[in-house]
């Protein structure tokens, strides 16, 4: 099986924030294992309620923790979800739900891949290829 770089995170920015501590760095991924789920869940439940407030805040609050982990294009995209939520544009949010589910699953499968493969050397720890 070929190998490939991580494509949805960069476990090198966490590695570096966390003072190229792993252990730090460990501790720090399972926390967002543990806590980006049910931020997740409910900034789906806001998004598909059309509750402006909740996902302005969910949504904000997500994009932080996903910044950690250097989750950069799902970062972008709550981004995006922030200011449509910030400006009341439903009708901009909803269509961005499936994006956000299918990135959201990708970082959470390379978190977790990286708290038992990452060692914090270039190269090391790399995902596996998996199936379009």
């Amino acid at each position: 099986m070929s190998e490939h770089s991580y494509c949805a995170i960069d476990p090198h920015f966490l590695l570096q924030t966390a003072g190229d501590d792993l252990e730090l760095f460990r501790e720090l991924s399972a926390m967002f294992v543990t806590l980006a789920g049910p931020v997740h869940a409910r900034l789906e439940l806001a998004m598909q309620n059309g509750d402006s407030k909740a996902t302005h805040f969910e949504s904000h609050s997500l994009k932080g923790s996903t910044s950690l982990v250097g989750a950069r294009g799902l970062s972008a995209l709550l981004g995006e979800i922030e200011a449509h939520a910030r400006r009341e544009r439903n009708d901009l949010i909803l269509p961005c739900l499936p994006e956000l589910n299918r990135l959201f699953a990708l970082v959470l499968d390379e978190v977790n891949f990286s708290l038992e493969h990452f060692d914090g050397q270039s190269g090391a720890g790399e995902m596996p290829d998996t199936p379009q």
